[in-house]
């Protein structure tokens, strides 16, 4: 059924007017900065700063000076391996 008045516009409006975009876009940025608010908050409630933990192997001290580096046989309790050979006979 058509609309006979003649104050009836021609065409229906299309999209949105200037009003509702900046309301929209008004909207959009307030989600987005309340949301990385909510997540630097969880953020920084879950890292908090704490002591350094020990790490999880010890660095070997320093030799001493003047003494001889022990032997590897004395320090491991192992005898080292035998060297490799190639199958080649010399």
């Amino acid at each position: 059924m058509m609309d006979t008045r003649d104050d009836a516009p021609a065409e229906p409006q299309r999209g949105t007017s200037r009003r509702q975009a900046i309301w929209s876009w008004a909207v959009a940025i307030v989600l987005v900065l309340g949301m990385g608010l909510m997540f630097y908050g969880i953020n920084a409630r879950q890292s908090v700063q704490t002591a350094a933990k020990q790490p999880a192997i010890m660095a070997a001290p320093a030799p001493a000076a003047g003494v001889p580096r022990p032997s590897s046989e004395t320090t491991t309790g192992q005898r080292l391996p035998a060297p490799e050979t190639t199958g080649r006979s010399q």
